[in-house]
């Protein structure tokens, strides 16, 4: 699957090959080959309208597992996304994926602590990985309106 640039909301929701914000240059070393490798695996689950299968999945079988296995499941697919994120962000820099790329890693250590103490946070966990989704695209809307492009690139006027 490879990454393709698209300009509008609607087009990055329904388009399930994925997007970028600006092109992606080809890798230059053996680390960038293998962000791309893992994004490539990774997107058509966690990319465009098949999130939300996959979320759905993901919650369903959370709840069907019970506290422990849930939790333990969640916390795989939290870590699974939010590396997407972080690689897509190093190669792609759309600026909502810095947001969800350190947010849902942190919810992963939030379900592993669930489990250590004996806690059900299932409901807070997938509240906050909607909060953190909807921050993210919030912190690129503004991003973009004040510098033009969804990239996120330091130093922009």
């Amino acid at each position: 699957m490879r990454q393709q640039r698209v300009d509008s909301w609607w087009a990055q929701w329904t388009c399930v090959g994925g997007t970028c914000a600006p092109p992606v240059a080809p890798p230059g070393s053996r680390f960038e080959s293998a962000l791309d490798t893992y994004t490539n695996l990774t997107a058509p689950f966690l990319r465009g309208c098949l999130v939300f299968v996959t979320v759905a999945a993901v919650w369903a079988a959370s709840y069907a597992l019970g506290r422990v296995g849930g939790l333990l499941l969640e916390a795989a697919f939290f870590l699974v996304a939010g590396t997407y994120c972080l690689a897509n962000f190093a190669r792609c820099r759309e600026a909502h994926r810095i947001v969800t790329g350190i947010g849902w890693p942190a919810l992963a250590l939030a379900s592993i602590v669930g489990v250590l103490a004996e806690r059900d946070i299932r409901a807070g966990t997938w509240l906050a990985f909607l909060v953190i989704a909807l921050v993210g695209y919030a912190f690129e809307a503004v991003w973009k309106a004040g510098h033009g492009s969804n990239a996120l690139r330091l130093g922009q006027g």
